[in-house]
């Protein structure tokens, strides 16, 4: 199965949005790329996902926003409010899901399962916390998923906080939750985590599990007549 994957550095999410529409667009195309995975760190932006209300959702007006320098941009994602920037590790796993034989509900159910088992493997023990989505540790959220899944491809994913300022988390309701704790590598792991290119490292290190973690599916996710890697 093959796997691609590019750290594009900071971007606005308008810029993210045209390279994930982009990577669909090349997995239609040439059927030998099952998923094209990216990696990056927004300027700060409160994304509203297609269950998301600004009057419920959002502490302050669009223009506020602006004068703290913070945008709003209304998602296709699923979910609520959410907040990017610099210092988040953003990670979207653009993928044919036909080509890997998995429902929408599965594919996203295995993303939480890689992302769970990769922290672990970094020394970070995260639980999921029903109803809510994401990752926890203890009371607090660590990471947030939200996707979008159409004719068989998936955008958007998830969004890791590892040196991101968590005060703008108090501009909005995190996921439907009014004053929902917040976490991140740098509290959690303050000496392991001190890199320069610690985000980059992070992205690499999740795409290495979530390729692995589809070797074990090769022999029953492929579709008739397709070849293994």
């Amino acid at each position: 199965m093959t796997v691609s994957s590019q750290f594009l550095g900071r971007l606005p999410y308008d810029a993210g949005l045209a390279k994930q529409m982009s990577a669909i667009h090349s997995l239609q195309s040439d059927t030998s790329h099952r998923a094209i995975v990216l990696g990056l760190e927004h300027e700060a932006v409160i994304t509203l996902g297609v269950r998301g209300d600004a009057s419920i959702d959002i502490g302050d007006s669009e223009e506020n926003l602006l004068l703290k320098g913070v945008r709003l941009h209304r998602s296709e994602r699923g979910g609520q409010a959410t907040i990017h920037s610099p210092g988040q590790l953003v990670i979207y796993p653009c993928a044919n899901l036909a080509a890997l034989g998995l429902g929408p509900r599965t594919f996203v159910t295995m993303i939480e399962q890689v992302t769970k088992n990769w922290l672990l493997g970094l020394g970070v023990e995260a639980q999921t916390k029903c109803p809510e989505p994401g990752l926890f540790v203890g009371d607090a959220k660590l990471v947030a998923f939200g996707f979008k899944i159409a004719r068989g491809f998936s955008s958007h994913g998830l969004a890791i906080n590892v040196q991101n300022d968590l005060a703008l988390f108090d501009l909005i309701r995190t996921c439907g939750v009014s004053g929902q704790p917040i976490t991140r590598f740098c509290d959690l792991l303050p000496a392991r985590f001190s890199s320069d290119n610690l985000l980059e490292a992070l992205f690499l290190s999740w795409v290495d599990a979530f390729t692995e973690s589809l070797g074990p599916l090769r022999d029953t996710i492929l579709t008739p007549g397709a070849a293994a890697r």
